[in-house]
C-alpha cells in the first residue's frame, strides 16, 4: 500500500529522512500540504502532490499525519472523513521503547528514544517527540502533542488535544484537562483545569 505524508513540515522531513526506523511496508509516494506555494514541488526529496483533498483521489493509501497542531488535525481528519478505505498506521521508531501490553489507537508518531511504559492506553493522532517518558498506566487521549523530552509521570491522564511543551514535567496521577497547554521545562504537580495554559513563571 502507498503512504502519503499530510503536512510538508519539520516533522514530516523527519519521518522521510528516518524512514526505515518505523519499519513499515507501505511505499513513501509524497506529501500532501495545504500551502499553495509548495504543491507541485519537491519537500524532502518527494513531491507535494496537491492539498489534503488530494488524498480522496487515491482508493487505498495510508496517511501519516505529520501536522501538530490539535486543531488541525482535526480539521485534517474531519475534510477526509468520507474516504473509503483510508488507512492511519501508527509509526513507531525503532529507537523507542513500548510495553507489549500498551494499546492505541491509529495514527500516532512515537520518534525515537521515547519510553512508553507497561498499561498505558494512547488515544489516536497523538505526536511523542525525540526521548519523552510516559510512566506506566497512563492514559493519553487524542490528538496530543508532546515535544522532545516531555516525562510524564504514571498513571496521570492526559486529555484531548492537550500540548505539552519541551522537557515539561507532569508528576505521577496528575491529569491534564482537555486542550490545555503547558510551556516547555515546565514541572506540573497538580490537576489542570480543561484550556489551562501554565507558561514557565506560573
Amino acid at each position: 500500500m502507498n503512504l502519503i505524508i499530510a503536512g510538508a513540515n519539520t516533522l514530516g522531513e523527519y519521518l522521510v529522512n528516518n524512514y526505515s526506523q518505523f519499519r513499515l511496508r507501505h511505499k513513501l509516494i509524497g506529501f500532501v500540504d495545504d500551502d499553495p506555494k509548495l504543491q507541485g514541488k519537491e519537500f524532502a526529496g518527494l513531491p507535494v502532490l496537491g492539498n489534503i483533498e488530494t488524498v480522496m483521489d487515491y482508493k487505498k493509501v495510508a496517511l501519516a499525519v505529520a501536522v501538530r497542531t490539535p486543531h488541525e488535525k482535526i480539521e485534517l481528519i474531519r475534510r477526509l472523513i468520507y474516504h473509503p478505505s483510508l488507512d492511519f498506521p501508527n509509526l513507531f521508531s525503532s529507537g523507542a521503547w513500548v510495553s507489549r501490553d500498551c494499546i492505541f489507537g491509529k495514527g500516532n508518531v512515537i520518534l525515537d528514544g521515547s519510553l512508553i511504559n507497561f498499561g498505558t492506553m494512547i488515544g489516536s493522532f497523538n505526536a511523542i517527540d525525540q526521548n519523552c517518558s510516559i510512566g506506566h498506566e497512563s492514559v493519553i487521549g487524542s490528538y496530543c502533542n508532546l515535544e522532545d523530552s516531555v516525562t510524564i509521570g504514571g498513571y496521570s491522564f492526559l486529555e484531548d488535544q492537550s500540548k505539552i511543551g519541551k522537557e515539561a514535567v507532569v508528576a505521577q496521577g496528575v491529569r491534564i484537562g482537555r486542550e490545555a497547554e503547558i510551556d516547555p521545562g515546565v514541572e506540573v504537580t497538580e490537576d489542570l483545569l480543561p484550556e489551562s495554559r501554565v507558561k514557565k513563571d506560573d
